[in-house]
């Protein structure tokens, strides 16, 4: 299994040349934001958090932190088993010891509209021969529209852990705030025999919200 500083650049070269999420290169020194509230869950059972969505039994709504650059906040459900692994403005890493991992991305786009943004996700997420998507769902939210989906990477794919077959769930969204367009991604990866990390992604994808709007998942089943 690679070390997770290799995971991190691999997939951070992977997914800028996918045109889904793309990471931000830096330095040591320019990594100033502050580490993110993983809350743990008390084990009750899910209930709702006012109008949002269910959080399942055994993880907490997480607010993700990505600094002061990004107008859109983000959360999603995490259990305590996911690690705040590094960040900085506009990106997130968590991981988990099977070596699946969560990035949240939030960064300035050069498309000419949410849409447009929106259509190149789709067009380029499982483009790599052998990825194949498996189900998504559309919708509109305030200020721009998103995109829902999950599906299956080949080895090939230079998003895939450690080279080897894997699923991905995720969400991408375009959004205009005072006349600048952000990319925001959430992208949740593993190998495709990573079982209970698979269980666990199609419990939080529902819960991802750009905003303080939830996202309408396809069926993840």
């Amino acid at each position: 299994m690679m070390t997770r500083p290799l995971v991190a650049v691999t997939l951070a070269l992977g997914l800028t040349l996918s045109g889904c999420s793309a990471f931000r290169v830096t330095s040591s020194e320019d990594a100033g934001s502050k580490p993110a509230n993983v809350g743990i869950g008390d084990g009750q059972s899910p209930s709702p958090t006012g109008t949002g969505p269910t959080i399942p039994d055994g993880m907490s709504e997480t607010t993700v932190d990505l600094g002061g650059q990004c107008p859109v906040e983000v959360s999603l459900a995490l259990g305590a088993d996911w690690a705040d692994g590094s960040g900085y403005d506009g990106y997130r890493l968590y991981e988990a010891e099977s070596g699946a991992i969560i990035t949240v991305n939030c960064i300035d786009d050069d498309e000419s509209s949410p849409q447009e943004l929106v259509d190149k996700a789709r067009e380029r997420m499982f483009s790599t021969s052998g990825s194949s998507m498996t189900s998504e769902s559309t919708g509109s939210l305030s200020g721009g529209e998103y995109w829902v989906f999950h599906g299956a990477l080949a080895p090939d794919d230079m998003r895939a852990v450690d080279k080897e077959d894997s699923v991905m769930f995720g969400a991408v969204a375009g959004i205009s705030v005072d006349g600048r367009l952000f990319k925001v991604s959430v992208d949740m990866l593993a190998q495709a025999d990573d079982t209970e990390a698979r269980g666990q992604f199609r419990q939080m994808l529902p819960t991802v919200r750009f905003g303080d709007q939830v996202l309408k998942a396809p069926d993840l089943r």
